[in-house]
Parts: C-alpha cells; structure tokens; sequence
C-alpha cells in the first residue's frame, strides 16, 4: 500500500513537473513573441510619424510638375502656332530668284 501511494506520489510529481516545464516553454514563447511584436511597433511608428511629411513633399512635387507640364503644353501650343506661321509665310513667300545687286 505504501509503494502504491509512493508511485502515485511520484507519478504526480513527475506530471507537474512535465506541465511546469511546457509552461515555463509557452511564456519564453510569449516574451520572444512580445519582444518581437515592440519592436515591429516601434518601426512602425517610426515610419507612420514620417508618413506626412512624406506625402506633403510628395504632393508639392506633382503640384510642381503639374505646373511645368501645363507651362510646357502652353510653349508647345506656341511653338505649333509659330511653325503653322512659318509654314504658311514659306508657302506663299516670292521666290524669285537671286537678290539684286544695286549698282552704284
């Protein structure tokens, strides 16, 4: 009877002693995990905290270059009027022959 209680003790004992050690397991589980999860909060933070600044230098750049495509598009319209000019001046420009010369 003594022996039976005595291995049932130690069999007690060796079960707490299994589910003590997979417990102490599953909290440096969980502390890694944690560590992990700070430090991707913290980078996360560190680019969110930027993200303006970013999106404002962002925005002033298309602004800008909206603003030089449309000043381009205006030079360009220009540019097709004064060739259409040009174009129209050479087709009906006299071409007559050489130049002559005065003579003195």
């Amino acid at each position: 009877m003594l022996i039976t209680v005595i291995v049932i003790n130690i069999l007690i004992s060796l079960l707490c002693l299994y589910l003590a050690r997979k417990i102490w397991m599953f909290t440096l589980m969980i502390n890694r995990l944690e560590k992990r999860l700070i430090i991707m909060e913290r980078r996360t933070r560190f680019i969110l905290e930027r993200a303006p600044n970013f999106i404002n230098y962002g925005q002033r750049g298309s602004s800008q270059l909206r603003q030089n495509y449309s000043q381009l598009q205006r030079q360009l319209q220009q540019l097709k009027q004064a060739m259409g000019l040009i174009s129209f001046a050479v087709r009906f420009w006299p071409r007559g022959g050489k130049l002559r010369r005065s003579t003195l």
